[in-house]
């Protein structure tokens, strides 16, 4: 059941157009019907919800998703896997009457964020709206992106009035949800953290969602959400606005630190020499080890290090993890393959000798050879392979490494492949 509004392209431009110049990052917006939809059906946040409750599913490393579960307003520290969905409910509307009753006599919400960190279909449309807002406002990528769901019946958020420091897209696909929003200067006038805001109300903006509607509040906007008359469900795309560029470094030199631990326990090598220990004998034994291992660490894998992790969110239009891979599937000999135009697809010569690819949020690894770069370059340019034709003119050394790297790029949807008649 759900709700799509089809729009022209004129109609989109438009919109972006005017959003761009007089919304983005200045006020709230609430749209009863909107060009700009995420065409999101039951059945794919039902999917998505199901892979969310599984740990296998997750990204290693990725904290994603999150799930939050809370009852009449405070967050419980239980068995989530009963409030998401159960291969009983069959539906999203059977889903959502089963917790309703079971939570009859109380209120309830289900939070799950980084839902497209184990969707594709997700990650595509959180990208797409991404690139979009970026293209628009000329906005350079400044925190991540999330994409989460709400769903529950409250009278109002369980943390009360708030401020994420986040734009927030809201998108509704069930019931009915109440937004009220306040500028960061009525801050004194507005209770936080806490749902007695009853005075403070008269001074909101408010913003409906409904199926087909858009709501949209700026990074410093205090808001709390409500849904105290039925079920209501809302996706969110939500663009973080504070970071730290030192923290690449901080994540860098810490991935690192993790592989020199790892190879010393494979060898047996002790951590630190006599003369490390003797500089640093007051510290804390892990903070020598860290130390010693540090000065073992060149700037130029900490700088390959560093890259790879901007790239994951450069090339993921900030959603921060990669796109949850398909199938493996050979890409044929005689192809012709060029990269989806809404993609990147980046490239670097790391100081261990070896060729980095990165594109949609990930990053391959291969032996470098001049041919495959030159390859990888041209995809990344917009140009066309004929494998074919590139092969026959090819170092047999660089055909296997092309169709390494062809094989995850078509994985990780970047490129198109179209097959070529056999002869």
């Amino acid at each position: 059941m759900s709700h799509q509004v089809s729009a022209t392209e004129a109609e989109l431009d438009g919109f972006w157009k005017e959003f761009a110049s007089r919304t983005w990052e200045r006020q709230p917006l609430s749209l009863t019907s909107s060009p700009v939809q995420l065409e999101l059906g039951d059945e794919e946040l039902m999917r998505a919800l199901t892979t969310a409750a599984d740990p296998a599913a997750r990204p290693k490393g990725s904290g994603l998703p999150r799930i939050l579960v809370s009852v009449d307003g405070r967050t419980q520290p239980i068995d989530t896997r009963p409030f998401l969905p159960l291969p009983e409910d069959r539906t999203l509307d059977g889903y959502l009457a089963r917790v309703d009753r079971r939570m009859r006599d109380h209120d309830w919400s289900v939070a799950v964020s980084g839902l497209h960190a184990v969707d594709a279909e997700l990650w595509d449309r959180a990208k797409r709206l991404a690139d979009d807002v970026y293209r628009y406002t000329g906005s350079p990528l400044a925190g991540r992106v999330d994409i989460d769901t709400f769903i529950g019946r409250y009278a109002s958020t369980n943390v009360g009035v708030h401020v994420d420091h986040a734009g927030n897209f809201g998108f509704t696909l069930r019931g009915r949800k109440t937004l009220l929003t306040w500028p960061p200067e009525r801050a004194e006038q507005v209770p936080q953290h806490t749902a007695d805001y009853g005075a403070a109300r008269e001074l909101a903006d408010v913003l409906v969602g409904v199926p087909g509607a858009l709501t949209y509040f700026p990074p410093e906007q205090l808001h709390v959400g409500e849904a105290p008359d039925g079920v209501a469900v809302s996706v969110n795309i939500a663009f973080f606005t504070r970071s730290d560029p030192a923290a690449l470094v901080v994540e860098a030199v810490g991935e690192l630190l993790a592989r020199a631990e790892g190879e010393e326990a494979g060898t047996g090598a002790p951590a630190t020499d006599d003369s490390a220990r003797a500089v640093t004998d007051r510290l804390p034994t892990a903070a020598r080890v860290a130390l010693a291992r540090l000065s073992g660490l060149s700037s130029d894998a900490i700088a390959d290090v560093v890259w790879e992790h901007h790239m994951c969110a450069v090339t993921s239009a900030g959603l921060g993890v990669g796109r949850p891979a398909g199938p493996l599937a050979a890409v044929p000999r005689r192809a012709t393959v060029r990269k989806h135009a809404d993609v990147q697809v980046r490239q670097r010569l790391l100081a261990d000798g070896r060729r980095a690819v990165a594109t949609q949020g990930h990053t391959l690894k291969v032996t470098d050879h001049p041919q495959v770069a030159d390859a990888v370059a041209t995809l990344g340019d917009g140009g066309v392979l004929a494998l074919a034709d590139w092969e026959s003119a090819a170092d047999p050394a660089a055909v296997p490494l092309l169709h390494a790297v062809l094989l995850r790029l078509a994985s990780w949807r970047a490129i198109g492949i179209e097959a070529e008649p056999a002869p």
